[in-house]
């Protein structure tokens, strides 16, 4: 395995900081409009809500599998892989004519990611000091959070002003600019630990140890995945002018957060935090499901970004540590196995509810859901602690 830096804004991690900015900033700019884009071709509601979490449900099915390869491959052929596929998707999407094209090009799309997104959080985990790992990943997470600041409202400016298609390809472009980047990255598989390499099994496709962690992570991906997906409908059906007005707060003080949560991650205990942003997400959602005007709607983005800064950071880098250096790709792969649960079931529930009640019932559950998590996170952190106990007595 490779030498851990020293330094943490070395060469090789401000290269990938750079390319999971691009990688990113594309996925913010259409996570927001495939189901408006879905309706506008002929959708139902649950039909939308399929296309936007078909997406994060191929991701998942590709998850256990690309931890294990980051765990035995040349990480960076991975991401460059990931990457170009992805690039090649964005060209797929502006010839997709119907929602059946449109249901085949994000089930690859979110396949593409799933491995991008595993193989790019364990390379850069490489280039991270042990001890500042929570920073280091909360640093790199700031590109997604900047993403989120500007791509939402850029999305929707490029598809009003020129249409679809020059979206689909300005992102394609974007995407070309991440793969140049990784050609450009030292990488040397030479360094790769030469231990037995153990057979393929469900032990070593998943970090059982953190299993908990990466579901209650997922609860913070499954308000993304519902906020993604039903905001905008939830605002043209309300009359509220102004919703790309929530990413953008909600985004800011995410990226304000991020430049001290790793810290406050690092030296504080993963209860307090993970509690504290359960219950501030499942606010969030109540706000949204009662909003008839941009103040609540404001107050929600605020509390969402209280809620997502704390809790995915913490439980990501309590997953990596769990699981240790020699397995950080299995570890990556468990904790995203949680998001894509999240953000690909969500919408697809949350559609169904909205179409059968409406849209403040399906906020109303996803708090609801919310309270449930921090019930079974607290009852896994009892039992945590009464086994240490029960080990140091032995």
């Amino acid at each position: 395995m490779r030498k851990k830096e020293k330094v943490l804004f070395n060469r090789n991690y401000n290269m990938m900081m750079l390319v999971g900015l691009l990688i990113a900033f594309g996925y913010s700019m259409i996570s927001t409009l495939i189901s408006s884009y879905a309706v506008e071709i002929g959708a139902s509601l649950t039909i939308a809500g399929t296309a936007a979490g078909i997406y994060s449900i191929s991701a998942l099915l590709v998850r256990p599998f690309s931890g294990i390869a980051a765990d035995r491959v040349n990480r960076k052929y991975m991401c460059l892989l990931a990457t170009s596929v992805i690039c090649f998707v964005m060209l797929g999407y502006g010839l997709a004519a119907n929602i059946g094209a449109l249901m085949i090009i994000r089930i690859i799309h979110g396949a593409a990611f799933g491995i991008s997104g595993t193989a790019n959080m364990s390379l850069i985990s490489e280039y991270i000091p042990e001890e500042r790992m929570g920073e280091g990943l909360g640093y790199y997470g700031m590109g997604q959070v900047l993403s989120q600041v500007c791509g939402p409202s850029l999305g929707v400016a490029i598809k009003n002003r020129f249409g679809y298609h020059t979206l689909f390809y300005c992102i394609c472009f974007l995407t070309l600019i991440a793969v140049a980047v990784l050609l450009l990255l030292k990488y040397a598989p030479a360094q790769y630990s030469t231990e037995k390499k153990e057979k393929i099994s469900v032990q070593n496709l998943i970090a059982r140890d953190c299993l908990i962690y990466a579901l209650v992570a997922g609860m913070f991906s499954m308000c993304n995945g519902v906020v993604n997906s039903f905001l905008q409908l939830l605002g043209t059906s309300r009359n509220i002018s102004g919703i790309p007005l929530f990413f953008s707060v909600n985004a800011i003080i995410l990226f304000v957060l991020r430049l001290f949560m790793g810290k406050v991650v690092d030296k504080s205990g993963l209860t307090g935090v993970v509690n504290f942003s359960l219950i501030a997400g499942a606010v969030s959602m109540a706000l949204l499901g009662a909003a008839y005007g941009m103040p609540l709607i404001i107050l929600s983005a605020v509390l969402k970004a209280f809620s997502q800064g704390g809790g995915q950071i913490s439980l990501q880098t309590a997953c990596i540590k769990k699981a240790g250096p020699a397995r950080v790709g299995i570890a990556t792969s468990t904790y995203y196995i949680g998001a894509d649960i999240g953000q690909g079931i969500g919408p697809i529930v949350c559609g169904k509810i909205a179409e059968n009640t409406n849209y403040e019932i399906m906020f109303y559950v996803t708090g609801i859901i919310m309270i449930a998590s921090l019930v079974i996170f607290n009852m896994y952190q009892k039992r945590e602690g009464k086994r240490v106990i029960a080990d140091l007595a032995h």
